[in-house]
Protein backbone atom coordinates (compact mmCIF):
# COMPACT_ATOMS: atom_id res chain seq x y z
CA UNK A 1 0.00 0.00 0.00
CA UNK A 2 1.17 3.53 -0.81
CA UNK A 3 0.08 7.01 0.19
CA UNK A 4 -1.26 9.19 -2.63
CA UNK A 5 -2.38 12.80 -2.76
CA UNK A 6 -5.31 12.90 -5.20
CA UNK A 7 -6.66 16.02 -6.94
CA UNK A 8 -9.95 16.20 -8.87
CA UNK A 9 -11.74 18.97 -10.72
CA UNK A 10 -14.85 19.42 -12.82
CA UNK A 11 -14.38 19.93 -16.58
CA UNK A 12 -15.49 23.57 -16.14
CA UNK A 13 -12.98 24.35 -13.36
CA UNK A 14 -9.85 26.10 -14.60
CA UNK A 15 -6.33 25.13 -13.60
CA UNK A 16 -4.67 25.53 -11.16
CA UNK A 17 -7.85 25.27 -9.03
CA UNK A 18 -8.97 21.80 -7.93
CA UNK A 19 -12.49 21.11 -6.65
CA UNK A 20 -11.47 18.19 -4.42
CA UNK A 21 -8.21 16.97 -2.93
CA UNK A 22 -7.65 14.06 -0.60
CA UNK A 23 -4.88 11.92 0.86
CA UNK A 24 -5.56 8.23 0.18
CA UNK A 25 -3.77 5.04 1.17
CA UNK A 26 -4.22 2.58 -1.70
CA UNK A 27 -2.31 -0.07 -3.71
CA UNK A 28 -2.08 2.10 -6.84
CA UNK A 29 -2.95 5.52 -8.27
CA UNK A 30 -6.10 4.40 -10.13
CA UNK A 31 -7.66 2.94 -6.99
CA UNK A 32 -6.64 6.05 -5.03
CA UNK A 33 -8.42 8.28 -7.58
CA UNK A 34 -11.52 6.09 -7.39
CA UNK A 35 -11.54 6.26 -3.60
CA UNK A 36 -11.16 10.05 -3.60
CA UNK A 37 -13.89 10.40 -6.21
CA UNK A 38 -16.27 8.33 -4.05
CA UNK A 39 -15.50 10.58 -1.07
CA UNK A 40 -16.19 13.66 -3.18
CA UNK A 41 -19.57 12.27 -4.25
CA UNK A 42 -20.37 11.29 -0.65
CA UNK A 43 -19.71 14.89 0.49
CA UNK A 44 -22.89 15.86 -1.42
CA UNK A 45 -21.86 19.25 -2.82
CA UNK A 46 -24.72 21.53 -3.86
CA UNK A 47 -23.69 21.10 -7.50
CA UNK A 48 -23.64 17.35 -8.27
CA UNK A 49 -20.29 15.80 -9.07
CA UNK A 50 -19.95 14.84 -12.76
CA UNK A 51 -18.95 11.30 -13.78
CA UNK A 52 -15.32 10.49 -13.06
CA UNK A 53 -14.69 10.03 -16.77
CA UNK A 54 -15.43 13.74 -17.28
CA UNK A 55 -13.22 14.96 -14.44
CA UNK A 56 -9.56 15.82 -14.54
CA UNK A 57 -7.51 13.95 -11.96
CA UNK A 58 -3.99 13.72 -10.60
CA UNK A 59 -2.50 11.31 -8.06
CA UNK A 60 0.96 11.88 -6.59
CA UNK A 61 2.65 9.17 -4.59
CA UNK A 62 4.03 10.15 -1.18
CA UNK A 63 7.73 10.24 -2.06
CA UNK A 64 7.27 12.13 -5.31
CA UNK A 65 4.62 14.29 -3.68
CA UNK A 66 7.00 15.39 -0.95
CA UNK A 67 9.66 16.38 -3.48
CA UNK A 68 7.12 18.31 -5.54
CA UNK A 69 5.86 20.13 -2.48
CA UNK A 70 9.33 21.12 -1.39
CA UNK A 71 10.02 22.51 -4.84
CA UNK A 72 6.71 24.35 -4.83
CA UNK A 73 7.37 25.80 -1.41
CA UNK A 74 10.87 26.93 -2.37
CA UNK A 75 9.57 28.60 -5.56
CA UNK A 76 6.71 30.38 -3.77
CA UNK A 77 6.92 34.05 -4.62
CA UNK A 78 7.78 36.71 -2.03
CA UNK A 79 4.32 38.25 -2.55
CA UNK A 80 2.60 34.95 -1.75
CA UNK A 81 4.78 34.46 1.32
CA UNK A 82 4.09 38.03 2.46
CA UNK A 83 0.31 37.61 2.16
CA UNK A 84 0.31 34.36 4.16
CA UNK A 85 2.69 35.77 6.78
CA UNK A 86 0.50 38.86 7.18
CA UNK A 87 -2.61 36.81 7.98
CA UNK A 88 -0.69 34.47 10.26
CA UNK A 89 0.77 37.39 12.17
CA UNK A 90 -2.60 39.13 12.63
CA UNK A 91 -4.43 35.99 13.76
CA UNK A 92 -1.60 34.99 16.09
CA UNK A 93 -1.75 38.39 17.81
CA UNK A 94 -5.55 38.49 17.97
CA UNK A 95 -5.84 35.00 19.47
CA UNK A 96 -2.52 34.87 21.31
CA UNK A 97 -4.00 33.85 24.67
CA UNK A 98 -6.34 31.25 23.15
CA UNK A 99 -4.21 29.38 20.63
CA UNK A 100 -2.61 26.12 21.78
CA UNK A 101 0.23 26.24 19.30
CA UNK A 102 1.50 28.03 16.20
CA UNK A 103 -1.25 29.27 13.89
CA UNK A 104 -0.94 28.41 10.19
CA UNK A 105 -3.06 29.45 7.23
CA UNK A 106 -4.88 26.37 5.91
CA UNK A 107 -6.83 26.00 2.69
CA UNK A 108 -10.27 24.35 2.78
CA UNK A 109 -12.34 25.75 -0.12
CA UNK A 110 -15.51 23.83 0.73
CA UNK A 111 -15.79 25.72 4.04
CA UNK A 112 -16.63 24.59 7.58
CA UNK A 113 -20.17 23.47 8.36
CA UNK A 114 -20.80 25.39 11.58
CA UNK A 115 -24.24 23.91 12.31
CA UNK A 116 -22.84 21.30 14.69
CA UNK A 117 -26.25 19.92 15.68
CA UNK A 118 -29.60 20.21 13.97
CA UNK A 119 -33.29 19.43 14.38
CA UNK A 120 -35.43 18.74 17.42
CA UNK A 121 -33.40 15.64 18.26
CA UNK A 122 -30.14 17.63 18.24
CA UNK A 123 -28.41 15.07 16.05
CA UNK A 124 -24.82 15.85 15.20
CA UNK A 125 -24.23 17.19 11.71
CA UNK A 126 -22.29 14.56 9.77
CA UNK A 127 -20.81 17.27 7.54
CA UNK A 128 -19.41 19.11 10.59
CA UNK A 129 -17.86 15.94 11.99
CA UNK A 130 -16.32 15.16 8.60
CA UNK A 131 -14.78 18.66 8.55
CA UNK A 132 -13.30 18.13 12.02
CA UNK A 133 -12.17 14.62 11.11
CA UNK A 134 -10.23 15.70 8.00
CA UNK A 135 -6.57 14.88 7.49
CA UNK A 136 -4.12 17.75 7.14
CA UNK A 137 -1.99 17.81 4.01
CA UNK A 138 0.04 20.09 1.76
CA UNK A 139 -1.29 21.54 -1.47
CA UNK A 140 0.49 21.99 -4.79
CA UNK A 141 1.83 25.39 -3.60
CA UNK A 142 3.47 23.85 -0.54
CA UNK A 143 0.87 25.29 1.85
CA UNK A 144 -1.26 23.42 4.39
CA UNK A 145 -4.72 22.28 3.40
CA UNK A 146 -7.43 19.94 4.62
CA UNK A 147 -7.50 16.97 2.30
CA UNK A 148 -11.05 15.65 2.56
CA UNK A 149 -9.84 12.26 3.82
CA UNK A 150 -10.84 11.03 7.27
CA UNK A 151 -8.39 11.03 10.18
CA UNK A 152 -10.44 8.35 11.95
CA UNK A 153 -10.65 6.36 8.72
CA UNK A 154 -6.86 6.25 8.33
CA UNK A 155 -6.58 5.35 12.03
CA UNK A 156 -8.94 2.42 11.38
CA UNK A 157 -6.70 1.31 8.51
CA UNK A 158 -3.55 1.53 10.63
CA UNK A 159 -4.77 -0.32 13.73
CA UNK A 160 -5.08 -3.80 12.12
CA UNK A 161 -1.38 -3.57 11.33
CA UNK A 162 -0.51 -2.90 14.98
CA UNK A 163 0.57 -5.87 17.11
CA UNK A 164 1.97 -6.34 20.59
CA UNK A 165 5.16 -8.38 20.79
CA UNK A 166 7.90 -9.18 23.30
CA UNK A 167 11.58 -8.36 23.25
CA UNK A 168 13.98 -11.28 22.95
CA UNK A 169 14.91 -10.93 26.61
CA UNK A 170 11.27 -10.98 27.79
CA UNK A 171 10.51 -13.91 25.50
CA UNK A 172 13.51 -15.81 26.87
CA UNK A 173 12.31 -15.06 30.42
CA UNK A 174 8.87 -16.45 29.59
CA UNK A 175 10.31 -19.54 27.92
CA UNK A 176 12.66 -20.22 30.82
CA UNK A 177 10.05 -19.72 33.54
CA UNK A 178 7.35 -21.64 31.65
CA UNK A 179 9.73 -24.57 31.16
CA UNK A 180 10.46 -24.60 34.88
CA UNK A 181 6.74 -24.38 35.62
CA UNK A 182 5.66 -26.99 33.06
CA UNK A 183 3.91 -29.07 35.72
CA UNK A 184 1.90 -26.07 36.89
CA UNK A 185 0.98 -25.19 33.27
CA UNK A 186 -0.16 -28.77 32.66
CA UNK A 187 -2.33 -28.53 35.76
CA UNK A 188 -3.91 -25.26 34.52
CA UNK A 189 -4.75 -26.83 31.16
CA UNK A 190 -6.20 -29.95 32.79
CA UNK A 191 -8.41 -27.97 35.17
CA UNK A 192 -9.53 -25.70 32.31
CA UNK A 193 -10.56 -28.73 30.28
CA UNK A 194 -12.21 -30.34 33.33
CA UNK A 195 -14.29 -27.20 33.76
CA UNK A 196 -15.55 -27.54 30.18
CA UNK A 197 -13.20 -25.03 28.63
CA UNK A 198 -12.68 -25.12 24.85
CA UNK A 199 -9.53 -23.72 23.23
CA UNK A 200 -9.78 -21.03 20.59
CA UNK A 201 -9.10 -21.85 16.96
CA UNK A 202 -6.69 -20.52 15.96
CA UNK A 203 -4.78 -20.23 19.18
CA UNK A 204 -3.35 -16.79 20.04
CA UNK A 205 0.33 -16.04 20.19
CA UNK A 206 1.45 -17.74 23.41
CA UNK A 207 -0.48 -20.94 22.80
CA UNK A 208 -2.94 -22.72 25.08
CA UNK A 209 -1.77 -21.04 28.29
CA UNK A 210 -2.28 -17.57 26.81
CA UNK A 211 -5.65 -18.69 25.46
CA UNK A 212 -6.78 -19.81 28.93
CA UNK A 213 -5.66 -16.51 30.45
CA UNK A 214 -7.41 -14.57 27.66
CA UNK A 215 -10.70 -16.39 28.07
CA UNK A 216 -10.76 -16.17 31.85
CA UNK A 217 -9.78 -12.49 31.89
CA UNK A 218 -12.43 -11.65 29.31
CA UNK A 219 -15.08 -13.58 31.25
CA UNK A 220 -14.28 -12.41 34.77
CA UNK A 221 -12.46 -9.12 34.20
CA UNK A 222 -9.31 -10.37 35.94
CA UNK A 223 -7.68 -13.65 36.90
CA UNK A 224 -8.10 -12.48 40.49
CA UNK A 225 -11.88 -12.65 40.04
CA UNK A 226 -12.12 -16.36 39.21
CA UNK A 227 -15.07 -17.64 41.32
CA UNK A 228 -15.02 -20.31 44.03
CA UNK A 229 -16.76 -22.74 41.69
CA UNK A 230 -13.49 -22.91 39.71
CA UNK A 231 -11.35 -23.28 42.83
CA UNK A 232 -9.12 -26.02 41.37
CA UNK A 233 -8.35 -23.89 38.29
CA UNK A 234 -7.77 -20.84 40.45
CA UNK A 235 -5.34 -22.76 42.67
CA UNK A 236 -3.46 -24.07 39.64
CA UNK A 237 -3.02 -20.53 38.33
CA UNK A 238 -1.88 -19.31 41.78
CA UNK A 239 0.71 -22.10 41.87
CA UNK A 240 1.96 -21.10 38.41
CA UNK A 241 2.14 -17.42 39.44
CA UNK A 242 4.34 -18.26 42.45
CA UNK A 243 6.66 -20.34 40.25
CA UNK A 244 6.78 -18.03 37.17
CA UNK A 245 5.86 -14.53 38.34
CA UNK A 246 7.49 -12.61 35.50
CA UNK A 247 5.94 -14.82 32.84
CA UNK A 248 2.55 -14.57 34.52
CA UNK A 249 2.77 -10.76 34.41
CA UNK A 250 3.85 -10.77 30.76
CA UNK A 251 0.98 -13.07 29.77
CA UNK A 252 -1.43 -10.65 31.45
CA UNK A 253 0.19 -7.70 29.73
CA UNK A 254 -0.20 -9.40 26.36
CA UNK A 255 -3.91 -9.90 26.97
CA UNK A 256 -4.42 -6.30 28.06
CA UNK A 257 -2.49 -4.96 25.06
CA UNK A 258 -4.30 -7.04 22.44
CA UNK A 259 -7.66 -6.25 24.05
CA UNK A 260 -6.86 -2.52 23.83
CA UNK A 261 -5.99 -2.79 20.12
CA UNK A 262 -9.21 -4.69 19.46
CA UNK A 263 -11.31 -2.14 21.37
CA UNK A 264 -9.73 0.83 19.58
CA UNK A 265 -10.52 -0.75 16.23
CA UNK A 266 -14.04 -1.87 17.15
CA UNK A 267 -15.02 1.52 18.60
CA UNK A 268 -13.85 3.49 15.58
CA UNK A 269 -15.34 1.09 13.02
CA UNK A 270 -18.69 0.70 14.76
CA UNK A 271 -19.39 3.83 16.81
CA UNK A 272 -22.58 3.71 18.82
CA UNK A 273 -24.34 5.03 21.90
CA UNK A 274 -22.57 2.54 24.17
CA UNK A 275 -19.00 3.40 23.08
CA UNK A 276 -19.18 7.18 22.78
CA UNK A 277 -20.19 7.55 19.15
CA UNK A 278 -21.95 10.75 18.06
CA UNK A 279 -25.48 10.21 16.73
CA UNK A 280 -26.03 11.73 13.27
CA UNK A 281 -29.55 10.39 12.56
CA UNK A 282 -32.05 7.93 13.98
CA UNK A 283 -29.83 4.92 13.27
CA UNK A 284 -26.25 6.03 12.54
CA UNK A 285 -23.32 7.21 14.64
CA UNK A 286 -19.97 8.86 13.86
CA UNK A 287 -16.65 8.30 15.64
CA UNK A 288 -16.63 10.51 18.73
CA UNK A 289 -14.83 13.86 19.03
CA UNK A 290 -15.26 14.66 22.75
CA UNK A 291 -18.71 16.31 22.56
CA UNK A 292 -18.30 18.36 25.74
CA UNK A 293 -15.27 20.09 24.20
CA UNK A 294 -17.06 21.13 21.00
CA UNK A 295 -18.87 24.47 20.86
CA UNK A 296 -22.57 24.70 20.09
CA UNK A 297 -23.82 26.08 16.81
CA UNK A 298 -25.04 29.19 18.67
CA UNK A 299 -21.59 29.76 20.17
CA UNK A 300 -19.99 29.58 16.73
CA UNK A 301 -22.65 31.83 15.20
CA UNK A 302 -22.08 34.33 18.02
CA UNK A 303 -18.35 34.35 17.29
CA UNK A 304 -18.88 34.66 13.54
CA UNK A 305 -21.22 37.62 14.11
CA UNK A 306 -18.62 39.45 16.23
CA UNK A 307 -17.51 41.50 13.25
CA UNK A 308 -15.01 43.47 15.34
CA UNK A 309 -12.86 40.33 15.41
CA UNK A 310 -11.70 40.92 11.86
CA UNK A 311 -8.52 40.38 9.91
CA UNK A 312 -7.95 42.77 7.03
CA UNK A 313 -5.19 42.74 4.44
CA UNK A 314 -4.64 45.66 2.07
CA UNK A 315 -2.96 44.95 -1.25
CA UNK A 316 -1.79 47.86 -3.41
CA UNK A 317 -0.95 47.44 -7.11
CA UNK A 318 0.68 49.98 -9.40
CA UNK A 319 3.38 50.36 -12.09
CA UNK A 320 1.40 48.14 -14.44
CA UNK A 321 2.97 46.88 -17.62
CA UNK A 322 1.61 44.38 -20.12
CA UNK A 323 3.12 41.52 -18.13
CA UNK A 324 3.61 42.58 -14.51
CA UNK A 325 2.74 45.00 -11.74
CA UNK A 326 4.25 46.21 -8.48
CA UNK A 327 2.44 44.63 -5.53
CA UNK A 328 2.63 45.77 -1.91
CA UNK A 329 0.90 44.20 1.11
CA UNK A 330 -0.05 46.50 4.00
CA UNK A 331 2.62 49.00 2.99
CA UNK A 332 5.44 46.47 2.77
CA UNK A 333 8.20 46.67 0.20
CA UNK A 334 6.73 46.11 -3.25
CA UNK A 335 7.17 42.93 -5.27
CA UNK A 336 7.06 42.51 -9.01
CA UNK A 337 4.30 40.03 -9.77
CA UNK A 338 2.91 38.67 -13.07
CA UNK A 339 -0.26 40.61 -13.79
CA UNK A 340 -2.02 37.51 -15.07
CA UNK A 341 -1.54 35.82 -11.67
CA UNK A 342 -2.58 38.67 -9.37
CA UNK A 343 -6.29 38.26 -9.89
CA UNK A 344 -8.24 35.95 -12.16
CA UNK A 345 -11.95 36.76 -12.34
CA UNK A 346 -14.45 34.35 -13.87
CA UNK A 347 -18.04 35.34 -14.57
CA UNK A 348 -20.39 32.41 -14.29
CA UNK A 349 -17.84 30.12 -15.90
CA UNK A 350 -18.36 31.84 -19.28
CA UNK A 351 -15.71 34.58 -19.33
CA UNK A 352 -12.45 35.02 -17.49
CA UNK A 353 -10.26 38.13 -17.21
CA UNK A 354 -7.22 39.38 -15.33
CA UNK A 355 -6.34 42.94 -14.31
CA UNK A 356 -4.68 43.79 -17.62
CA UNK A 357 -8.20 44.21 -19.06
CA UNK A 358 -8.80 47.24 -16.84
CA UNK A 359 -5.41 48.84 -16.11
CA UNK A 360 -2.68 50.86 -17.79
CA UNK A 361 0.74 52.12 -16.74
CA UNK A 362 -0.89 55.01 -14.81
CA UNK A 363 -3.39 52.83 -12.92
CA UNK A 364 -3.46 52.00 -9.24
CA UNK A 365 -5.60 49.29 -7.67
CA UNK A 366 -6.17 48.87 -3.94
CA UNK A 367 -7.70 45.67 -2.61
CA UNK A 368 -9.03 45.46 0.96
CA UNK A 369 -9.63 41.79 1.83
CA UNK A 370 -11.58 41.43 5.08
CA UNK A 371 -12.25 38.28 7.12
CA UNK A 372 -14.92 39.25 9.72
CA UNK A 373 -15.92 37.26 12.80
CA UNK A 374 -12.67 35.42 13.42
CA UNK A 375 -13.28 32.72 16.02
CA UNK A 376 -11.71 29.43 17.07
CA UNK A 377 -12.57 26.10 18.63
CA UNK A 378 -10.74 22.89 19.55
CA UNK A 379 -11.45 19.39 18.26
CA UNK A 380 -10.30 16.39 20.28
CA UNK A 381 -10.75 12.75 19.25
CA UNK A 382 -12.55 10.79 21.96
CA UNK A 383 -9.80 9.04 23.91
CA UNK A 384 -10.07 5.30 24.42
CA UNK A 385 -10.96 4.87 28.09
CA UNK A 386 -8.80 2.84 30.45
CA UNK A 387 -11.39 0.05 30.50
CA UNK A 388 -11.69 0.16 26.68
CA UNK A 389 -15.44 0.73 26.83
CA UNK A 390 -15.68 4.19 25.25
CA UNK A 391 -13.67 6.32 22.83
CA UNK A 392 -11.36 5.12 20.08
CA UNK A 393 -8.19 7.22 19.94
CA UNK A 394 -5.31 5.54 21.84
CA UNK A 395 -2.29 7.83 21.86
CA UNK A 396 -0.48 5.41 24.20
CA UNK A 397 -0.55 2.77 21.46
CA UNK A 398 0.69 5.19 18.79
CA UNK A 399 3.53 6.46 20.99
CA UNK A 400 4.88 2.92 21.34
CA UNK A 401 4.33 2.23 17.64
CA UNK A 402 6.57 5.18 16.76
CA UNK A 403 9.32 4.40 19.28
CA UNK A 404 9.33 0.59 19.21
CA UNK A 405 8.60 -0.43 15.63
CA UNK A 406 11.71 -2.14 14.28
CA UNK A 407 13.24 -2.31 17.78
CA UNK A 408 13.94 -5.29 20.02
CA UNK A 409 11.53 -4.06 22.67
CA UNK A 410 8.34 -5.22 24.31
CA UNK A 411 5.38 -3.15 23.18
CA UNK A 412 3.12 -2.08 20.34
CA UNK A 413 4.65 -2.17 16.86
CA UNK A 414 3.63 -1.70 13.26
CA UNK A 415 4.02 -4.99 11.41
CA UNK A 416 4.38 -5.71 7.70
CA UNK A 417 5.19 -3.45 4.78
CA UNK A 418 1.73 -1.96 4.21
CA UNK A 419 2.39 1.09 6.39
CA UNK A 420 5.55 2.93 7.26
CA UNK A 421 6.13 4.83 10.52
CA UNK A 422 8.32 7.37 8.74
CA UNK A 423 5.55 8.22 6.26
CA UNK A 424 2.69 8.28 8.75
CA UNK A 425 3.90 10.09 11.86
CA UNK A 426 5.56 13.46 12.43
CA UNK A 427 5.41 17.02 11.06
CA UNK A 428 4.25 17.08 7.47
CA UNK A 429 3.41 13.36 7.43
CA UNK A 430 0.15 11.69 6.43
CA UNK A 431 -1.42 11.05 9.86
CA UNK A 432 -1.99 14.66 10.91
CA UNK A 433 -4.92 16.95 11.60
CA UNK A 434 -6.02 20.34 12.92
CA UNK A 435 -6.48 20.29 16.67
CA UNK A 436 -7.69 23.90 16.66
CA UNK A 437 -9.76 25.48 13.89
CA UNK A 438 -9.82 29.22 13.21
CA UNK A 439 -12.81 30.22 11.10
CA UNK A 440 -14.46 33.45 10.00
CA UNK A 441 -17.27 34.69 7.86
CA UNK A 442 -16.57 34.42 4.16
CA UNK A 443 -14.14 37.20 3.19
CA UNK A 444 -15.25 40.29 1.33
CA UNK A 445 -13.12 42.22 -1.15
CA UNK A 446 -13.28 45.93 -1.83
CA UNK A 447 -11.33 47.01 -4.91
CA UNK A 448 -10.62 50.64 -5.72
CA UNK A 449 -9.54 51.30 -9.32
CA UNK A 450 -7.87 54.65 -10.07
CA UNK A 451 -6.65 55.73 -13.52
CA UNK A 452 -8.32 52.66 -15.01
CA UNK A 453 -10.81 51.89 -17.77
CA UNK A 454 -13.91 52.89 -15.86
CA UNK A 455 -16.35 52.08 -18.64
CA UNK A 456 -15.01 48.55 -19.05
CA UNK A 457 -15.19 47.93 -15.30
CA UNK A 458 -18.77 49.19 -15.09
CA UNK A 459 -19.69 47.11 -18.12
CA UNK A 460 -18.25 43.85 -16.72
CA UNK A 461 -19.20 44.20 -13.06
CA UNK A 462 -22.96 44.44 -12.75
CA UNK A 463 -24.39 44.32 -9.25
CA UNK A 464 -25.52 40.79 -8.25
CA UNK A 465 -23.39 39.28 -11.04
CA UNK A 466 -22.00 35.90 -9.96
CA UNK A 467 -18.26 35.41 -10.17
CA UNK A 468 -15.31 33.53 -8.75
CA UNK A 469 -11.92 34.99 -7.92
CA UNK A 470 -8.47 33.42 -7.80
CA UNK A 471 -5.95 35.57 -5.90
CA UNK A 472 -2.15 35.31 -6.21
CA UNK A 473 -2.51 31.67 -7.23
CA UNK A 474 -3.03 30.89 -3.52
CA UNK A 475 -6.75 30.51 -3.08
CA UNK A 476 -10.06 30.81 -4.85
CA UNK A 477 -13.20 32.57 -3.62
CA UNK A 478 -16.40 31.34 -5.16
CA UNK A 479 -16.77 28.19 -7.23
CA UNK A 480 -19.31 26.14 -9.11
CA UNK A 481 -20.82 25.20 -5.76
CA UNK A 482 -20.66 28.62 -4.10
CA UNK A 483 -20.50 31.72 -6.28
CA UNK A 484 -19.52 35.13 -5.05
CA UNK A 485 -21.43 38.12 -6.29
CA UNK A 486 -20.87 41.80 -6.94
CA UNK A 487 -22.45 43.66 -4.02
CA UNK A 488 -21.85 47.24 -5.13
CA UNK A 489 -20.37 49.27 -7.97
CA UNK A 490 -19.60 52.82 -6.79
CA UNK A 491 -18.46 55.46 -9.30
CA UNK A 492 -19.38 58.50 -7.20
CA UNK A 493 -17.22 58.39 -4.06
CA UNK A 494 -13.94 59.45 -5.68
CA UNK A 495 -13.77 61.25 -9.02
CA UNK A 496 -12.22 59.11 -11.73
CA UNK A 497 -12.32 55.98 -9.60
CA UNK A 498 -14.49 52.91 -9.33
CA UNK A 499 -15.01 51.03 -6.06
CA UNK A 500 -16.16 47.43 -6.37
CA UNK A 501 -17.34 45.42 -3.41
CA UNK A 502 -17.98 41.73 -3.76
CA UNK A 503 -18.33 38.75 -1.50
CA UNK A 504 -20.50 35.75 -0.75
CA UNK A 505 -24.23 35.92 -1.39
CA UNK A 506 -26.36 36.66 1.64
CA UNK A 507 -27.34 33.48 3.49
CA UNK A 508 -30.92 32.66 2.69
CA UNK A 509 -33.32 31.39 5.32
CA UNK A 510 -34.12 28.55 2.93
CA UNK A 511 -30.64 27.06 3.41
CA UNK A 512 -30.73 24.59 6.33
CA UNK A 513 -28.33 25.43 9.14
CA UNK A 514 -26.47 22.15 8.69
CA UNK A 515 -25.53 23.20 5.14
CA UNK A 516 -24.30 26.71 5.95
CA UNK A 517 -20.53 27.14 5.99
CA UNK A 518 -17.90 29.47 7.39
CA UNK A 519 -14.50 30.24 5.91
CA UNK A 520 -11.51 28.27 7.25
CA UNK A 521 -8.65 30.70 7.87
CA UNK A 522 -6.41 28.01 9.35
CA UNK A 523 -5.58 26.59 12.71
CA UNK A 524 -3.07 24.75 14.85
CA UNK A 525 -1.65 21.59 13.32
CA UNK A 526 -1.31 18.36 15.25
CA UNK A 527 1.15 15.66 14.28
CA UNK A 528 0.40 12.58 16.41
CA UNK A 529 1.44 11.06 18.60
CA UNK A 530 3.45 13.94 20.08
CA UNK A 531 1.00 16.86 19.98
CA UNK A 532 -2.50 15.59 19.45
Amino acid sequence: MSTFRVYLRRPTTKAPIWDWSQTVVAPNADIAIGYAYSSWVSSRPSVPVPPLSQCQSQANQAGAMTRTMLLSASSETPAQQAFISNIQSQVSKMLATQLDGAFSVVSYPSGFNYGITYGSNAYYNRATLQDIDTLLGTDSNGNLDLTGAGFSNLYAQIMPAVTFSFSQQDQQTMNKQDTAASAQIASILTEFENAGGVYSNPLPFGGKLQDVFNQLTKQFGSLNNIPDTLNALRNAIASYKSQAGDSYALHNRYYAATARIAAALANVLKPGASNGGMQVNSTDYYAGFTPNKLPTANQLIGGLNTTGNAVEVTVTLNNFSSESSQLSIDGSTGFSFPIADVLDISFGGSASYNLSRYTSSSSQVTMDITYPGVTLFASIPSVLSSDNSTGWYANDILQEVVTKTGQDATGYKLQGSEYNVGELFGPGKTFSRLKTFVISQMPTIKMTFSGSDTSQIVSDFKEQTSLSVSFLGLFSLGSASQSYSVHKVDTTSVAGSVILTFGPPQVSGTIPLQQQVAYVLGGVASYPPDNI
